[in-house]
């Protein structure tokens, strides 16, 4: 059975409602300085405004309801009490910015009118210091939940923008790889028919005319040789991607995701690992590979970390970046639910592709998995490729 931790505010909230009740030392400080027979409604009036306030977090149903109530009884503290009381206000100013422009209207408008009655009484004979204090509480419930929505609005137009800079570099990135097939099917598919044909007369020749058989052989390797060349100048062709701004991007998906990220970078001129590698860190990451190779690499890192977040169920994941003597290393492990590696190949979560793409960089790709007990993905590229030539290092 799991047991339901308690919270005063919402885990996802953060510092914020309890920096927002420092509020509160203002008006206790004044009630305190009440007659003993008037502090207990003033306590039992501050009372139920932070349950109030609590409650503001966990019930969306009768948030309005709620501000009005908090609005009330911000205004009865100050006619009972003391204008300075109206500081509680300042509580209310977050809820109130997300309630509709109508509503925020007329509930700012109606707590000036209110402050202004509860001063009436003041006018004449009250000092300039009661004049500035009551500026703050005016400020916080007729100023600062319009600043606060507009500053929200603003945020929600720059994610609104920058999903749809996304989108377009991903539309981007589909065209460039259809033109990259269309390419790899005109200018490949007839070297690959004809290697498929030399290889039927081989078979044929072989016994009978073994010299010419090796003729037509040297031909079928040399034509290989120059279809492999061709294919990693047209791969070549596409645009590099970089694996920090992967790493960025990494990040940021974990982070929507809710799921926490940790960044490992060891290289083999520092051995010590460095966890929690902050981004700026990661912006100086230099890796000792071709534009092609890290292009490879990137791609590969971003479906395994896309993986993560669609499929695995994790809580969290780390990431490891070592760059050794021969090859760089890649691996992406999780707490999620993990993947049986006997049915990597044959499974929809494109690690037949990624291997594929490896291929091109004489890279490999290794998992470690069982269920329920995680995944544990590693990218191997080697820091040279091998000779389309010479076949040799």
């Amino acid at each position: 059975m799991n047991r339901v931790t308690w919270r005063l505010f919402p885990e996802s909230e953060g510092a914020a409602p309890y920096i927002l009740l420092t509020n509160l030392l203002i008006p206790i400080y004044f009630l305190l300085r009440e007659p003993t027979s008037m502090q207990w409604l003033g306590f039992v009036l501050l009372g139920l405004f932070v349950i109030l306030f609590r409650q503001f977090y966990y019930t969306s149903k009768w948030a309005l309801h709620i501000i009005i109530v908090q609005v009330a009884i911000t205004l009865i503290l100050g006619a009972v009490f003391h204008p300075m009381y109206t500081f509680v206000g300042f509580l209310i100013a977050n809820s109130l910015s997300k309630q509709k422009l109508p509503i925020l209207i007329s509930i700012s408008i109606l707590f000036a009118i209110g402050m202004g009655a509860i001063v009436v009484p003041y006018v004449g004979h009250a000092g300039p210091e009661l004049w500035i204090g009551l500026l703050p509480p005016l400020f916080g419930v007729s100023v600062m939940p319009f600043i606060i929505r507009a500053s929200m609005q603003y945020k929600q137009m720059a994610e609104r923008l920058e999903a749809a800079t996304v989108q377009v570099e991903r539309m981007a990135q589909q065209e460039e790889r259809q033109r990259i097939a269309r390419e790899l099917h005109d200018t490949l598919g007839h070297t690959l028919s004809l290697i498929a044909l030399k290889g039927e007369v081989v078979e044929k020749l072989v016994k009978r005319q073994p010299e010419k058989a090796a003729r037509e052989a040297s031909e079928i390797r040399e034509t290989a040789r120059a279809a492999l060349k061709q294919m990693r100048e047209l791969v070549t062709e596409m645009k590099v991607a970089y694996f920090v701004d992967e790493s960025h991007h990494a990040i940021s998906l974990c982070s929507a995701a809710g799921i926490p990220m940790e960044f490992n970078y060891r290289s083999v001129s520092d051995p010590s690992p460095t966890a929690y590698v902050e981004r700026d860190v990661i912006e100086n990451i230099s890796l000792p590979l071709t534009p092609l190779q890290e292009t490879i690499l990137a791609m590969c890192f971003r479906e395994l970390i896309t993986n993560v977040v669609r499929h695995s169920r994790a809580e969290s994941c780390k990431v490891h970046l070592d760059i050794q003597e021969g090859e760089v290393r890649v691996s992406v492990s999780d707490d999620g639910i993990g993947i049986d590696p006997e049915q990597v190949s044959t499974s929809s979560n494109g690690m037949a592709g990624l291997r594929q793409r490896l291929v091109l960089v004489d890279g490999r790709i290794s998992v470690s998995s069982s269920s329920g007990k995680g995944t544990e993905i590693t990218i191997h590229i080697p820091r040279t490729i091998r000779d389309e030539r010479v076949g040799t290092i």
